[in-house]
């Protein structure tokens, strides 16, 4: 039988309700921790808006993520370690499916899924934590659409272990994509509401390092969730065999930093075209997929995360679906609390800060 989710994770769901019951409090810490960066954001609730008190964002050096996270904490301010912490998981390892069930209370739906999650996953029961949560707990069809997730236990114990390194615990862990549906739900992107897309679907395309996530939210909840293992790290990969250029200056090439890109546009253009035509292929897949199960069209795509700054990233992926897509920059939604943090800063990392943002939010549940 499977094991049910980590203690940790199980604070998720009634850590939402704490959080955001309350008027005001003092805020939550977000976490972000992929394979190229650690990311943190610290946000607290006054009451019906969100204020950002502070950021930081700092790379991964070689496979150290404790000095990282120890950084990033740090440039938070001493105060931050006192604060709920969400942190995410993502990646391989880790599954979010949708499914329907016959309609219960919370209660029964995690005594039942416990029994019957082997049915959703192929990861070997003795290895996994499993959840689940209802997305629409008031409906009142006999069907009610379910959330479920798994995730390797060796990554969330290895997680865990190297924040406790850190001195620091967090109050919950949540899957990466989760993460972006809060965000969605508070802060739609432009052009997003019921209103500009009516019965349409939404999807939010985050690329990140070695994991682009899509995820398709319906009605305000999210019903189609896929991880496509292509990222930023393939395109600098094929740029560096391209150019004979170091690995980390063709990174910085990508994301137009450090040297400048003058002159290398051409092989850049290239080698985005070749890895991305994998990626439009892999996502047009999932849309024909969804369009059957649900038979619901997609209306509007959203990008964010690191592909973003990308040069002709949007350019690229525009020409390739005939529907409406736009990056979406949910940092510019945002409150930013004056001398606490610095709003452009932000707001020019903000398609890169989405998760952390999401995980401080904790709004979906």
């Amino acid at each position: 039988m499977p094991q049910p989710m980590h203690p940790i994770l199980e604070k998720y769901f009634r850590f939402i309700k704490r959080v955001m019951m309350s008027g005001s409090d003092d805020g939550t810490v977000g976490l972000d921790i992929t394979p190229a960066a650690c990311r943190a954001v610290h946000i607290r609730r006054h009451q019906d808006s969100f204020e950002l008190v502070a950021w930081a964002m700092e790379p991964i050096e070689g496979a150290d993520e404790k000095a990282a996270i120890i950084k990033v904490l740090d440039r938070l301010g001493p105060s931050s370690r006192a604060k709920p912490l969400v942190v995410s998981i993502g990646g391989k390892g880790t599954l979010v499916r949708h499914i329907d069930m016959p309609r219960m209370t919370s209660s029964d739906l995690h005594k039942a899924f416990v029994m019957e999650a082997d049915k959703y996953f192929p990861f070997p029961q003795e290895t996994v934590y499993v959840d689940c949560s209802i997305l629409d707990p008031r409906g009142r069809d006999k069907k009610m659409s379910v959330l479920v997730a798994a995730v390797k236990k060796d990554i969330v114990d290895s997680r865990l272990k190297i924040l406790k390194e850190c001195g620091v615990e967090p109050s919950s862990v949540t899957v990466a994509s989760i993460a972006i549906a809060n965000i969605f739900l508070l802060f739609s992107a432009p052009g997003c509401t019921r209103a500009d897309f009516g019965d349409k679907a939404v999807a939010l395309v985050d690329i990140g390092d070695t994991t682009t996530n899509l995820m398709i939210m319906c009605g305000g909840a999210p019903c189609f969730t896929r991880d496509i293992f292509i990222g930023v790290a393939d395109v600098a990969r094929r740029l560096a065999n391209m150019t004979g250029i170091p690995l980390t200056e063709a990174r910085d090439l990508c994301l137009g930093a450090g040297a400048a890109v003058t002159g290398r546009e051409e092989d850049l253009r290239k080698s985005l075209d070749a890895v991305f035509s994998n990626l439009i292929a892999e996502i047009r897949l999932s849309f024909d997929y969804f369009n059957t199960e649900k038979n619901i069209p997609i209306g509007r795509i959203c990008l964010l995360g690191q592909g973003v700054y990308i040069p002709r990233t949007q350019e690229v992926l525009a020409g390739h679906f005939d529907i409406p897509l736009a990056a979406w920059n949910p940092a510019e939604a945002m409150h930013i609390g004056v001398g606490e943090a610095d709003r452009g800063a932000f707001v020019k990392e903000g398609c890169r800060m989405a998760v952390a943002l999401g995980l401080a939010l904790t709004e979906y549940d």
